[in-house]
């Protein structure tokens, strides 16, 4: 196998695919020759995914035209330390606009009080708050990961450098949810100080009350990570953390949410904000890129605007799309013959050879996706499932009506097993369709 530069030590696929792409550039390419390089591989990036791809991965959402306007590239270059008022810089007095203005919009959107916006992503919003409210050798108690806890909730992710101890939340399969009765037990236990829900993949709301009440017994911080969610929280729907009991709540301000990359801590409590400000600045950050804060604030007054109806076509775009891919034969994950209450599908793909597996293939017909832990899975099974979001599909003008062509085009790929090539022109038709509304 050759070798990469880049990553010797990455797995062999990832070393393989490295070593192709080492291959075909150079570091002794000039600047024109690199320029060239950059735009060519935008540019057939852009006419895959953005032109003509139907993305159902739940971790993706593209700005409205308004938010993508409301991008300076001149910011991203220019450091911004410190609150309005006392900056480090001088000549940023404009820029004290969008960084009121961000937070303010932010807290009031998803019911808090404060709202902490400079973290580069979720997962520096999580490190925020666990650096916060755990020491190293502390406990934290979170979702497993075969139902949906992300990697920044496990000990391989930032639990582990700050130095604590992770052990899984009590989780009931057939219900796709915590385990309540055992909770509190459970939490007697192990004593932790943090209390971490919200998934990767999450069909069905949690009981917050419940958590937060087992959480209180042992005075245990309950962080309510909306990641994927936020954009129905934004909206109401699903789920309400703040409302419900969470004491915070850290999010991706894309995905569901829609805006540009980055992470959120809200909550309505001065003291715990406080402690979660103090570590992200100076703690974590020193200069943050306040170039993402016009076009938070144009996604969250968006959203305050004209989130209720773009959530529902959220919920509405899953709904039909997980009865069109049972009805097509797929093992859709399902509670009581529901299938979900959120923008999230999942496939059980054990007989179509396991999520990655069928999301690469639906990948070559132009379906991107991809492969999620199930609940149920056996131990060292791998990815079992696939992970649908219909965030970026309804935000590209995808309706409840089209989602049965969606299914219909993931039954040829992965069950009639047709050739990629020929359900990849007919995605291309289906998605050039819907852009010519």
């Amino acid at each position: 196998m050759t070798n990469s530069r880049i990553a010797p030590w990455a797995s062999p696929a990832a070393r393989t695919r490295l070593a192709e792409v080492e291959a075909a550039v150079s570091a002794d390419l000039g600047a024109a020759a690199v320029a060239d390089t950059v735009r060519t591989s935008l540019a057939a990036h852009a006419a895959q995914v953005d032109d003509d791809g139907i993305v159902l991965y739940a971790g993706t959402n593209v700005l409205s035209p308004a938010a993508a306007a409301a991008t300076l590239a001149t910011l991203n270059s220019r450091p911004s330390m410190g609150w309005p008022g006392e900056k480090y810089q001088v000549g940023l007095d404009h820029l004290d606009t969008l960084e009121v203005l961000a937070p303010l919009l932010v807290s009031e959107l998803m019911e808090g009080t404060y709202a902490e916006v400079r973290l580069q992503s979720a997962t520096l919003a999580n490190l925020a708050v666990y650096t916060a409210f755990a020491a190293p050798g502390d406990t934290i108690a979170v979702l497993p990961e075969a139902a949906g806890g992300h990697a920044s909730h496990h000990a391989q992710g930032v639990p582990g450098i700050r130095g604590l101890h992770v052990v899984d939340l009590p989780y009931d399969p057939e219900r796709l949810d915590l385990d309540y009765p055992a909770l509190p037990a459970f939490l007697r236990e192990h004593r932790p100080k943090v209390v971490v829900i919200g998934a990767s993949m999450m069909l069905f709301p949690h009981d917050v009350a419940a958590v937060r009440a087992a959480a209180d017994e042992v005075g245990a911080i309950l962080l309510y990570d909306a990641s994927h969610m936020a954009g129905l929280v934004a909206a109401k729907v699903f789920q309400r953390p703040l409302h419900e009991g969470a004491h915070v709540l850290t999010f991706s301000t894309y995905k569901s949410f829609g805006g540009p990359s980055g992470g959120c801590v809200v909550t309505r409590d001065a003291a715990l904000a406080e402690r979660v400000s103090t570590v992200a600045y100076p703690g974590l950050l020193a200069n943050y890129d306040v170039g993402r804060l016009g076009a938070l604030a144009v996604t969250a007054a968006e959203l305050a605007d004209r989130g209720a109806g773009y959530a529902a076509t959220c919920l509405a775009n899953a709904q039909v799309l997980a009865k069109s891919l049972h009805d097509n034969g797929f093992d859709v994950a399902s509670r009581d013959g529901e299938f979900t209450r959120s923008h999230h599908v999942a496939i059980d793909a054990a007989r179509l050879g396991g999520g990655d597996a069928a999301a690469a293939l639906l990948g070559e017909a132009g379906i991107y996706l991809s492969g999620i832990g199930l609940p149920w899975q056996d131990a060292g099974e791998g990815l079992r499932g696939l992970r649908i979001g219909t965030q970026e599909i309804t935000r590209r003008g995808f309706r409840p009506e089209d989602q049965p062509a969606i299914a219909r085009l993931i039954r040829r790929a992965l069950l009639d097993r047709e050739s990629p090539e020929r359900v990849r022109a007919d995605s291309i038709a289906l998605r050039r369709e819907i852009n010519a509304r």
